[in-house]
């Protein structure tokens, strides 16, 4: 069956490759590539633990995210700055 798919330049320049190396058509070492990768079966994945550790946050700003207490902290500096 014929069908057109979109692949990144540095994979298909890998398959060609692979094919002349191989001196086999690249349609067949592609089917053998894409075979190889669908029958594979993935790595079971480990359950990472990590280390925590207080860092004195105040009690108003916990339970927010890095990007909500980056942006206090600029919107602190900025008052800060304004009252010199």
């Amino acid at each position: 069956m014929r069908t057109t798919i979109s692949i990144s330049d540095g994979i298909l320049a890998e398959v060609r490759e692979l094919a002349r190396q191989r001196k086999r058509p690249f349609r067949e070492v592609l089917e053998e590539t894409l075979q190889r990768g669908l029958s594979a079966t993935p790595a079971p994945r480990r359950r990472i633990r990590l280390k925590t550790h207080r860092v004195g946050i105040k009690p108003a700003y916990r339970g927010q995210s890095m990007n909500q207490l980056y942006d206090q902290l600029e919107a602190e500096e900025g008052i800060a700055r304004q009252g010199r």
